[in-house]
């Protein structure tokens, strides 16, 4: 027999790119999600006609990659097949991949040509009314509509929400960095967005995507906003999972199920999501321990670049406690291979069999390439690639300002 679909527990209001990246990321998230469709036309910038996306070279992931993906048929993730497809979206395969996405979400509900006619806060949930005149309990609710409708429903709500500016990736301060949740590129800048701003457009559980889309509605933010809509998605999915508020949010348990899921949290031009060290370098840039840099117009990694004793130090001081002891005895200016793996061995209490496994799993696990040389500089690549496997950084709790929680 045919298993009952469990009662939605969040709702999504809206109808183009955020609101289904924001309903497929709840249901996936494990919470029964309802979409709510004013129209028929699901995500109309896409599939009413043509389609041409330019930017977002290497920033794509996610719902929004895994879309592209599958218009253009491909079983494996790969930015430069994803670019092409965006260069020339056809609205009937944009809608098939839709389509596909959503028939295996068994969480998600998909309601289309009604609105949402009432909105009332109980003790703990919103009561929410349909103009078919339905009514369901809901945790969390997702307001993705353009004109922010369902805040003005709800007494004393529409003053609560005011536009928060949104920063470029490089703009942010290092803590904030380290909560980032979604990125994009719009007009040659590329934004990031930090778990501050979505807790900005959220009050009792209801969240708000419309000041936080402080770019045209064109087809070029249509990346940024796919994104934007995933992290929000998470958002709300934890506080409705957890039946919770966003005061309780983890942030680290927040951005590994965007992780999971396929989300890019790195704003980095010159990682693109199908290299090889990726996640690594993902994580290492989300712990404040390599960030990014300004360089020929871009914000990149600079992966074989060297990395200084003096630029990770007061990092990795205030991720190990102990480092500090191996610092008072080892000094210099760039990081050799030596250092690096005392460094790793002294904080992670390893070992001298650490340096053996490393050299062991150089080529086929570690993919790196040359050959071992304990006395070869460390190129910021294989930092990220060995500090994450022994003495992962972004397991360290961080607060939603981004301090490191010891």
């Amino acid at each position: 027999m045919a298993q009952k679909k469990a009662k939605p527990t969040l709702l999504v209001y809206g109808s183009d790119i955020e609101a289904f990246t924001a309903a497929v990321q709840s249901a996936q998230s494990s919470v029964p999600t309802l979409w709510v469709l004013e129209q028929e036309q699901m995500v109309p910038s896409l599939t009413i006609g043509d389609t041409n996306i330019l930017s977002n070279a290497n920033l794509d992931g996610g719902i929004w990659m895994d879309m592209l993906m599958k218009i253009a048929m491909s079983k494996y993730v790969n930015d430069s097949i994803g670019q092409m497809v965006k260069r020339d979206i056809n609205p009937r395969l944009a809608m098939n991949a839709l389509e596909k996405i959503i028939s295996t979400q068994p969480n998600l509900t998909v309601m289309k040509a009604l609105s949402v006619q009432s909105v009332l806060r109980r003790k703990k949930d919103w009561e929410v009314t349909l103009s078919n005149k339905q009514k369901y309990t809901i945790r969390a609710i997702i307001d993705a509509t353009e004109e922010g409708k369902l805040r003005s429903l709800v007494n004393g709500m529409e003053g609560y929400y005011k536009p928060g500016r949104i920063s470029r990736a490089d703009a942010h301060s290092l803590d904030l960095s380290r909560t980032t949740v979604a990125v994009g590129e719009v007009d040659s800048v590329v934004y990031s967005y930090v778990l501050n701003n979505i807790l900005s457009q959220s009050n009792q559980n209801l969240f708000s995507t419309q000041y936080l889309i402080q770019v045209a509605r064109n087809a070029e933010s249509i990346p940024l906003r796919a994104q934007l809509g995933q992290a929000m998605g998470a958002t709300a999915a934890y506080c409705a999972f957890f039946k919770t508020t966003t005061e309780k949010i983890d942030v680290r348990k927040l951005q590994t199920e965007l992780i999971t899921y396929g989300a890019r949290l790195l704003p980095l031009h010159d990682i693109p999501t199908s290299h090889v060290h990726y996640r690594a370098i993902e994580k290492m840039y989300l712990a404040g321990l390599l960030t990014g840099r300004k360089k020929e117009g871009s914000y990149v990694f600079d992966s074989k670049d060297s990395v200084r004793f003096e630029e990770i130090k007061p990092i990795f001081n205030q991720l190990h406690s102990r480092s500090q002891l191996w610092f008072m005895d080892n000094d210099g200016v760039y990081l050799t291979w030596k250092d690096l793996l005392s460094l790793v061995r002294f904080v992670s209490f390893r070992g001298t069999e650490m340096d053996a496994q490393v050299q062991k799993d150089w080529s086929n696990k570690l993919k790196f390439s040359g050959e071992f040389d304990e006395n070869r500089i460390v190129s910021r690549e294989e930092f990220a690639v060995i500090v994450g496997k022994y003495a992962d950084p972004y397991v360290k709790g961080v607060t939603v300002q981004g301090t490191i929680l010891r």
